[in-house]
């Protein structure tokens, strides 16, 4: 069973928190609804640094998917769909794979835990469970890594039918 799905990275929770402290920033600055007075101190730093800073930082590389589209064609509903997404390490430094997280629960990536070195070749594979589908279907993977921009977005389709 792939408990990838269950687990919470440390950075995701530190970027939740960062995101509503930032909310929580400009509620109190503008006086939009859910302010209260000197509820959060003052930080003097414009905000899309906040946001940037609160990434890990690592040295920025380059990553390469000669394929961002992935379609299924016709499936039945009772068939699960796989498919692989190589990428290649373009930069001078390791690649690192912060994260992948599908548009909704039955898109289901896993992805390299460990460094891709320069030059090198990984692979994201993402399962599809088109259960309770029906029709055209198109679902995106965001993958979050150490490279600008930050997120590289993979697409799957299919167009599922009733199975018999």
């Amino acid at each position: 069973m792939n408990t990838n799905r269950f687990l919470i990275p440390v950075w995701i929770i530190a970027l939740s928190l960062t995101v509503l402290t930032i909310v929580a920033i400009v509620q109190t600055a503008t006086g939009l609804p859910g302010a209260r007075a000197n509820s959060v101190p003052a930080i003097d730093m414009p905000l899309g640094e906040i946001a940037k800073n609160s990434l890990p930082n690592l040295p920025l590389t380059g990553i390469d998917f000669p394929n961002q589209f992935h379609d299924f064609g016709i499936i039945p509903d009772n068939k699960k769909g796989y498919a692989a997404f190589t990428f290649s390490n373009t930069g001078k430094e390791p690649l690192l794979i912060l994260g992948a997280e599908g548009s909704c629960g039955c898109t289901v990536p896993t992805w390299p835990k460990e460094p891709i070195a320069p030059g090198k070749l990984g692979k994201i594979e993402v399962a599809f469970d088109p259960a309770g589908k029906l029709g055209e279907h198109s679902k995106v993977v965001s993958i979050t890594s150490n490279t600008q921009p930050t997120t590289t977005i993979l697409t799957i389709k299919a167009t599922i039918i009733k199975s018999e």
